[in-house]
């Protein structure tokens, strides 16, 4: 791109475009459905490794095989186009085969958690009248339950075992017997073998693509307010595959990518299923994750890519590990990374083989996962997730004002993109709240995250706005501002702020901080060096009244920290 004179506006200038190439800019869109495109992009290369299930080999063949035997299943069961299917599971390769095989009939997902309550998997099959759900076997006795009611009347239930090589399906049915985990189905109920028998002479009517219809709902995370389900267009998820392209992930054909991420979540299907499968990869599966073994994980495995949250890399970062030098590509996503912790994870990585510096990036469920990304070193500064990818705009808005601000000015980030949700299901309230348009007509999606973009294009993220401390006096203090300087104390390991009731006032919150230590010092030791480190370098306003040590911060099931948690932990210390 040749370079133009800044106006000063982020969203006029679009300084990050300097870093990609005019056939990026000006690449074709796909118009056609999410199975149709990994058809497109696979079809010449039907024996690679599409899935990798505990050693068992899937080629892309026999997964497109799959995935039409789960189109004509689901077709004999009566499902048709537009009918919704919730699929409360975890990554298996059933789980794949469902997810496209009801792609083919025009029909939508609608990704549940498994371990959601039995009255809030009640409420996601109300809400879309949902006579099937699919569900992952351990999930089945609460599935039962949940159903009670509602217009449901098939649950399809899914062993981590079925697609298991031997003898390790052996073993894992006689372990989970031994342990008395074998569920016995209800008359409600049937079995992956058994849906696929009924409909093996079925011919369905597949449906044809129709440009910005739901392909698939998942859910916002509950860590920022009441979940809402969020409907994803074929169109979101194809054109983040052409995204993630022109972004130097370094992603080819035949590469393993590790899958650890629940199918449930934007980036789960997104970067964790559809974005590998379309570039060819081999998907290598891990349904049920256990972040305290992550680096086990890592090198067992062995992958050329893997996704995951910063504390993941930070304890991969603290371990033994000997050799990293077959990862192409690590990507840091879903929180902020503290730029020390950053710094060391790149000096473990350069040490251990690795040519490459952390990946990261900043999205959402709403736009179908990443919005910017680190596309190359000069996008890679610390602290900052990168560019807007190359098809996204990218503004800050003064709060209170609504308009944009110039650049290294902290305000509220708004995206527009081509990925961005058709709305909440069966909430225009809250889709207006969030999507507006500007008087071009352009739409923009209100983030709820503040932040600031330079000169160059890179986004930092400061916190979230709902995250935000305010004080009786109106004074605004973002936890991040407190989180930076208590990190960089020796006897800190991890750290978050939350807002916890002013006793001496009416209304407003003063800051409290759980802190994870290291070292043989004493809370009181520690608890001193700290209230002087913030008298030192915070503002008076944003003084901390009290630090509370725990063992370790509490995270979402998808590996964030737990800011409610910790804000009803902190509710609990003001009423003691």
């Amino acid at each position: 791109m040749t370079e133009q004179k800044l106006t000063g506006y982020p969203s006029i200038d679009k300084p990050w475009l300097k870093y990609y190439s005019e056939e990026a800019i000006n690449a074709p869109l796909p118009e056609c459905t999410i199975y149709e495109y990994l058809w497109d992009s696979n079809k010449d290369h039907l024996d690679d490794i599409a899935l990798n299930y505990f050693d068992r080999k899937i080629t892309y063949g026999e997964l497109f095989e799959n995935i039409e035997k789960a189109a004509k299943a689901f077709s004999t069961l009566g499902v048709k186009e537009g009918d919704i299917v919730v699929m409360a599971t975890v990554t298996t390769p059933e789980t794949i085969y469902a997810f496209y095989g009801l792609n083919r009939l025009g029909a939508i997902s609608n990704m549940v958690d498994p371990r959601t309550s039995t009255e809030g998997i009640r409420s996601y099959i109300s809400e879309v009248n949902a006579k099937f759900v699919l569900t992952i076997d351990a999930a089945l006795p609460k599935i039962e339950n949940a159903v009670v009611g509602t217009k449901t009347n098939t649950i399809l239930v899914v062993s981590p075992a079925d697609s298991l090589p031997q003898p390790k399906k052996s073993l894992f049915l006689l372990s989970n017997k031994l342990k008395g985990k074998t569920p016995k189905l209800s008359d409600k109920c049937i079995s992956w073998a058994e849906f696929i028998e009924k409909g093996l002479e079925t011919k369905p009517a597949y449906s044809e693509y129709k440009k910005g219809t739901c392909c698939v709902i998942v859910h916002t995370g509950g860590t920022t307010g009441t979940p809402k389900g969020v409907m994803l267009s074929n169109d979101s998820l194809n054109i983040m595959v052409v995204l993630q392209k022109y972004s130097n992930t370094r992603m080819k054909r035949k590469q393993s990518f590790l899958d650890f991420m629940p199918p449930f979540i934007a980036y789960g299907l997104a970067c964790g299923i559809h974005n590998p499968l379309n570039f060819g990869m081999t998907l290598d599966i891990v349904p049920k994750f256990d972040p305290s073994k992550f680096d086990k994980l890592i090198i067992s495995k062995k992958p050329n890519h893997a996704i995951g949250v910063p504390s993941y890399w930070q304890q991969l970062a603290n371990g033994r590990v000997k050799n990293l030098s077959f990862i192409q590509n690590a990507i840091a996503g879903g929180d902020r990374i503290d730029p020390t912790q950053e710094k060391l994870i790149n000096n473990f990585f350069n040490g251990k083989g690795c040519k490459y510096k952390l990946s990261k990036g900043y999205g959402l469920t709403e736009l179908a996962s990443t919005a910017t990304y680190t596309v190359c070193d000069n996008c890679n500064l610390p602290d900052s997730v990168g560019i807007p990818l190359f098809l996204n705009n990218m503004k800050i808005v003064d709060s209170n004002l609504d308009k944009e601000v110039t650049y290294n000015q902290e305000g509220e980030i708004c995206i527009s993109s081509p990925t961005m949700m058709l709305g909440y299901y069966n909430n225009e309230s809250a889709t207006n709240d969030v999507i507006k348009k500007d008087i071009n007509g352009n739409k923009w999606f209100y983030t709820g995250d503040s932040g600031y973009i330079n000169e160059d294009g890179l986004l930092f993220v400061v916190g979230r706005i709902k995250r935000m401390i305010v004080r009786y006096d109106g004074f605004k203090i973002f936890p991040s501002q407190i989180e930076d300087v208590l990190l960089k104390n020796k006897n800190v390991d991890y750290c978050c702020a939350v807002g916890i009731a002013d006793k001496n006032h009416s209304q407003g919150q003063l800051p409290i901080v759980f802190v994870v230590k290291n070292g043989n010092e004493s809370n009181d030791e520690v608890k001193s060096e700290l209230f002087e480190l913030c008298k030192k370098e915070l503002p008076e306003y944003a003084q901390p009244i009290d630090f509370v040590s725990i063992d370790a911060l509490p995270l979402t099931p998808i590996g964030k920290i737990d800011y409610r948690a910790l804000e009803k932990q902190a509710e609990e210390l003001s009423n003691a």
